[in-house]
């Protein structure tokens, strides 16, 4: 995959044609946690590929002020410069759902459909609704690398097994030592919330929206995503048992299954849109 790198140095892959698809990650990540897991199946013809680096994370520059709101600004930018005024599909993992909701509010009419896991819903910690952690060991794992990312892969991973901790090695790790921390560190603060955010708690879509969100998620919850498909007649909410935040990594073909059913019916309301 070939990267390219935007005037404003937002770092991207664009692969295919047709319709496309912005690939929003999560916080301290990067685009590999998303083409790694999404290219493989994906790679069918049909739709085009488009997987952010988001700013200070990945290979794209940190920029300031670090707000959430900088930040939807520049991906709104981007978004226009990439693909112009053509509909898109968007999906978002954790902070890049955030984003994703913001994204859909401000182009109402662009988007096509939404898919989200694990979606930050209210950015401030302190304020969320969170599941309650819990590890379901399968295998014994001695690593042998990246040993210093262990204990946060146990923290955050529901199910444990040698095929998690390799998929998180591949997903994870390398967007968290690419991070600047710095930058996190000021996003994360009182900036992290968008200047909009209770207006965007109560949102009502046009298009199609599908959150997969798991019960065991200590970072985000779960509670709160439900209450956002209350406010969407075309929402549809996956609730998973035993996962965590990393839900791509805890239940892989689940999450695959319910990307491609979600593509499907795109395409099926598009041609009966069409009649």
């Amino acid at each position: 995959m070939k990267e390219y790198l935007t005037a404003s140095k937002i770092s991207y892959f664009s692969i295919g044609t047709g319709t496309p698809i912005i690939f929003l990650h999560g916080l301290e990540l990067d685009k590999s946690s998303t083409s790694l897991f999404f290219e493989p199946f994906l790679n069918i013809g049909g739709y085009q590929r488009i997987y952010f680096d988001l700013p200070g994370m990945g290979n794209s520059n940190p920029i300031y002020p670090a707000t959430s709101d900088h930040v939807l600004e520049l991906i709104l930018h981007t978004i226009k410069k990439l693909i112009g005024n053509r509909p898109f599909i968007i999906y978002g993992h954790s902070f890049g759902g955030y984003l994703a909701q913001a994204v859909t509010k401000k182009l109402p009419k662009q988007v096509l459909g939404m898919f989200l896991t694990c979606p930050v819903v209210t950015a401030d910690s302190s304020n969320r609704i969170i599941g309650k952690h819990i590890n379901i060991f399968q295998e014994k794992i001695i690593p042998a690398e990246n040993k210093d990312y262990f204990d946060d892969f146990l923290k955050i991973n529901v199910i444990i097994n040698q095929q998690c901790w390799q998929d998180y090695k591949k997903l994870i790790i390398p967007g968290l030592k690419k991070a600047n921390t710095s930058f996190i560190k000021q996003l994360q603060g009182k900036s992290y919330q968008l200047s909009f955010e209770s207006s965007l708690k109560t949102t009502i879509y046009p298009c199609p929206l599908k959150i997969m969100i798991g019960k065991n998620d200590q970072d985000v919850g779960y509670q709160e995503q439900l209450q956002l498909i209350q406010n969407n007649d075309n929402g549809e909410v996956v609730l998973l048992n035993q996962t965590g935040h990393n839900l791509m990594i805890d239940h892989p073909e689940i999450v695959k299954c319910h990307f491609k059913l979600f593509l499907a019916e795109l395409t099926i309301t598009k041609t009966q849109s069409l009649r």
